[in-house]
């Protein structure tokens, strides 16, 4: 049976409305036995566009523009409060796979995040042919960019649909797909899939060291050009999964040198309370100088306004995602000063707090504040400090390390971490703070291996968050 896949190939095809990239020459996939791209991939700028079409795909709701960061992830993560069986998401909240509500959500996941990587396989293998077509750095950007999406996606899956890895890391995971084909494919250990990922990253690096994000050389090409890398999957952004794959495999030393390495490329800049302060479009809600790699959204305003909206009635029953103001001074700690608490929460009826961190206008610029719209965070420096922190060897450097991002959201500095124990404390709040509505709670849980979810029923540990792989992947997987 080969249904599957084939599905996967052949509905990869989507766009943005209003976005006229020249990619759907690309998306517009005719159903033969494997994806033909002739026309498209025979210039520099027909590989740009095909890659375009990847980050479009990615940024769909059924990916990374919604139940990836903002919602399915987050609500797994008891991110918000979810009332009775009556609300949308209660099915969600307690891990009930196969609810009708639940099971189209994680099936879609699977084969929106492989068609993906079925798109990229084929840059990846027309590629090297077509070298001579590139100029400067272009063939470099392609390529490593290419390579370091499908490691990114093969191990968001893997986050995903994999075994809890620090219990057992030689279960059967996920297929590691590197070419395209219509024929199944076995799931590789996890050990084993982790290998694969880390060596792509390592191509990818090796490609990017080109990338114009360090200002040596620049593109003709405006989506390459150094302005516009952040929202690509730059080097920058390479080195932040290596020390994020590392972390995760149990690496310390490894997780810890990459984690330093984009640290000290000092090509970031924290939030400033002027920033953040602001009122209207120009509160820099998003931290947007802290980004690594971030996607863009064509129009999330509909969705993140159900989401989010500050005026929706009382009742947790209804399509907000919020919590209650107990819950978030709580996580808080009752912090006044906390630039996460203060600024990127607001208050709505009945004692409801909603997360204002996507909150969209309709204008775009208020006086000469022009800060982007519709962006989602993948990837933050805050970030690599918290993995450097949890893997030096020094209490100390952990110390030093995590000060670097609380006095930068309004905090004291910490005078002193005494044990291991107190370190993980610390860490465990600031994942719970930092990366609200942006799906990196739950990778958290599942990689610490949590005895107990926090919010959770009693007895739902990390194991809830072990997707089922989707019933006809299992089929096709076992026919030959």
């Amino acid at each position: 049976m080969r249904v599957f896949m084939k599905r996967i190939i052949f509905t990869i095809a989507i766009l943005f409305a209003g976005m006229s990239f020249s990619c759907k020459k690309y998306l517009d996939v005719q159903p033969r036995s494997r994806i033909k791209a002739s026309n498209l991939l025979t210039t520099q700028t027909g590989f740009s566009d095909a890659l375009t079409g990847v980050y479009t795909k990615m940024s769909q709701q059924n990916l990374y523009g919604d139940k990836l960061t903002m919602s399915f992830l987050e609500v797994l993560a008891q991110r918000y409060k979810i009332g009775s069986q009556l609300s949308p998401y209660y099915f969600w909240s307690i891990y009930d796979y196969n609810a009708a509500k639940t099971k189209p959500v994680v099936s879609s996941i699977w084969s929106e995040a492989y068609s993906c990587i079925v798109n990229l396989n084929n840059i990846l293998e027309t590629i090297d042919a077509k070298k001579n077509v590139f100029s400067g750095p272009n063939f470099g950007i392609v390529k490593g960019e290419a390579l370091g999406l499908r490691a990114f996606l093969h191990f968001d899956l893997l986050r995903m649909f994999g075994p809890v890895y620090s219990a057992n890391p030689t279960a059967a995971s996920i297929p590691f797909r590197n070419k395209v084909s219509i024929d199944g494919m076995q799931p590789l250990p996890a050990n084993m899939l982790i290998d694969s990922v880390v060596a792509d990253l390592k191509k990818a690096e090796q490609l990017l060291a080109v990338d114009p994000i360090l200002g040596k050389e620049e593109s003709e090409l405006i989506e390459f050009s150094k302005d516009q890398r952040k929202y690509r999957f730059n080097l920058l952004a390479v080195q932040a999964t290596l020390a994020r794959v590392y972390l995760y495999a149990g690496n310390k030393p490894d997780a810890y040198s990459y984690a330093m390495k984009v640290i000290n490329s000092g090509l970031y800049n924290f939030v400033t309370d002027a920033d953040i302060s602001q009122s209207g479009v120009c509160k820099d809600r998003l931290f947007r100088n802290e980004l690594l790699f971030s996607l863009y959204i064509a129009d999330m305003k509909p969705y993140t306004d159900t989401y989010f909206i500050t005026t929706d009635p009382g009742s947790f029953e209804n399509s907000a995602l919020s919590n209650t103001d107990e819950n978030i001074e709580t996580l808080f700690e009752h912090s006044g000063t906390d630039y996460r608490r203060q600024y990127l929460w607001e208050a709505g009826s009945l004692g409801k707090l909603t997360s204002v961190k996507y909150q969209q206008f309709t204008s775009t610029t208020v006086g000469n504040c022009t800060w982007p719209k519709n962006l989602v965070p993948l990837l933050r420096i805050s970030e690599m400090f918290y993995i450097a922190a949890e893997c030096s060897s020094s209490l100390t450097e952990s110390k030093n390390l995590l000060n670097e991002v609380l006095t930068h959201r309004g905090l004291s500095a910490l005078d002193l971490i005494n044990t291991d124990a107190e370190l993980q404390d610390i860490l465990t709040k600031e994942y719970q703070k930092e990366f609200y509505a942006e799906g990196q709670l739950m990778f958290y849980y599942k990689r610490k291996n949590v005895s107990q979810i926090p919010g959770a029923s009693n007895g739902v540990d990390s194991r809830a968050l072990v997707f089922p792989i989707p019933d006809d992947e299992l089929a096709f997987q076992t026919s030959k």
